[in-house]
């Protein structure tokens, strides 16, 4: 690799990164980027994650945002988070390119680093930034990194073991593929007494940061909503699932172009496993272990992919190699398997890239057409009520408390564990109504979500829709006014103001 080509291939990669993750600065953040960005604010406004704001996620990322939130408070929170998952997706994909360049010619290895990225930071996938997945992969693909160097002792297992926890702690999806790096890490290539020692270096190092998050939390009060939240909580929502649907569809789609450089690596591993070096079989275990979390718990969303991306765009060079020397071959019968694989290949990439450049439009447009009402309703709330007013969200548009600049009511900042069979119970749902007839918030916001308020619910259901709200809206119905209406078929969003009607 000449002069040039080290200062192009890592600006060029990085461009490519952040020109797929910009639809993420006009379109404003997902519903899972605006509930985590919005963690960071209340960390950094002095609120604990868990107890004063609800999710399901590890909180690494709500970590991380206050962070940045409290180094660059000229920012808009969105655009710090936004600006954060720009450098995690620009150093994984060049991590990632290292890792192809041990087993691929440079051209090679930079073509499926472009792969790598595009699965990586492209809108449908990361959908303008923000999601944990963004943030795990990079620790991850670093411990695979590591590994590939053919490092080992117990040094380069404390390595991975802390990477690997540091993956952990950022996202659920992460965890199997930790645990396949950390056993890489211990056992390979090593006798009993030396596993044991990699195994202690591995452990010690890896639990060093969720050991300082678990203090913090019980310090702090909110170590038992943690664990009910992100145990409890999505145990529940796991058996509240709707399945795959239509997203396994489009992911079979977009990794199209894959299908056959795998499995023909696959195939030649199998057969002939000793030709294989540590890190394809590192990158099986990998893919495997996420497909096997995915199946378990029964359902698919596109940003799962950028953890699964990584270890099949390494898998597909040495397929892709196979190809073009069976393409070369002076024996007839391996030049026309070549070339018909090949073919099939290249039908597949194009078949990929179409998926990809038809979801981008969808996603994008729809983005913008949700950012456009969140807006429009933010900016009304903005105007006609006090700084201090509170909001409730009945729905998911989390966004709309970062969008006005309001607090939200508690810590239920959108809809989903109201609306969760076997974690939600009337019960619960008499406690909240309990604490709004003491103290009711200033404005509820009927946004769209699985249960409706007063509109009417999607049709057909959209699981968790598990309805015991009828008091909420009884109260809603007896002491709010509706103000104002925004949005279109599809997309409305009523703000009900509380007092009598004028």
């Amino acid at each position: 690799m000449n002069g040039a080509s080290r200062v192009l291939r890592p600006v060029s990669l990085a461009a490519l990164c952040g020109l797929l993750l910009s639809p993420g600065l006009w379109v404003g953040p997902g519903f899972d980027a605006a509930v985590y960005t919005l963690a960071g604010v209340s960390i950094k406004n002095g609120l604990m994650p868990y107890s004063d704001i609800f999710d399901n996620k590890p909180p690494g990322l709500y970590l991380l945002n206050a962070f940045g939130q409290m180094a660059l408070p000229v920012l808009d929170p969105w655009h710090v988070t936004w600006l954060l998952t720009a450098v995690f997706a620009v150093a994984t994909v060049l991590v990632l390119d290292r890792v192809l360049a041990r087993l691929l010619p440079p051209a090679a290895a930079f073509m499926l680093a472009v792969v790598g990225a595009i699965g990586i930071a492209s809108h449908p996938i990361a959908y303008g930034g923000g999601f944990t997945e963004s943030f795990a992969v990079l620790p991850l693909v670093t411990a695979l990194w590591v590994l590939g160097r053919g490092a080992s002792g117990w040094r380069a297992a404390a390595a991975v073991g802390f990477l690997s926890g540091v993956a952990c702690l950022t996202s659920v999806q992460a965890v199997p593929v930790a645990a396949v790096l950390t056993v890489a890490a211990i056992a390979s290539d090593a006798d009993a007494r030396e596993a044991i020692r990699r195994g202690l270096a591995a452990i010690a190092s890896g639990v060093v940061l969720p050991l300082l998050v678990v203090a913090w939390l019980g310090t702090r009060g909110a170590l038992g909503d943690a664990v009910d939240q992100v145990a409890m909580y999505n145990m529940s929502y796991r058996a509240a699932s709707a399945g795959f649907g239509f997203v396994l569809a489009a992911s079979l789609l977009i990794l199209a172009g894959l299908a056959v450089p795998v499995g023909v690596s696959v195939a030649r591993m199998i057969n002939a496993p000793r030709t294989a070096g540590r890190m394809l079989w590192v990158c099986l275990g990998w893919a495997v272990s996420e497909v096997l979390i995915l199946a378990y718990e029964n359902r698919l969303f596109l940003h799962y992919l950028i953890v699964l991306v990584p270890p099949l765009v390494v898998l597909c060079g040495p397929g892709l190699t196979l190809i073009v020397e069976a393409a070369r071959s002076s024996v007839p019968r391996s030049r026309n398997i070549g070339i018909l694989a090949g073919a099939v290949t290249a039908a597949l990439l194009v078949l990929s890239a179409s998926a990809v450049v038809g979801l981008t439009g969808i996603t994008t447009a729809a983005a913008a057409s949700e950012q456009g009402v969140t807006v429009q309703t933010s900016d009304w709330i903005k105007t006609n009520t006090p700084t201090t007013a509170t909001v409730f969200i009945w729905g998911n548009d989390t966004d709309i408390l970062l969008a006005s600049g309001r607090r939200s009511y508690d810590r239920h900042v959108y809809q989903f564990p109201m609306v969760t069979a076997g974690y939600w119970t009337p019960a619960k749902t008499e406690e909240i109504l309990a604490e709004w007839a003491t103290s009711p918030p200033a404005v509820v916001v009927e946004t769209p979500g699985t249960v409706a308020l007063f509109r009417p619910n999607p049709d057909p259901p959209q699981p968790p829709n598990y309805d015991t709200l009828g008091p909420l809206r009884a109260f809603v119905r007896a002491h709010y006014r509706l103000a104002a209406t925004f949005g279109f078929s599809g997309d409305l969003e009523d703000v009900y103001v509380y007092g009598p009607p004028r």
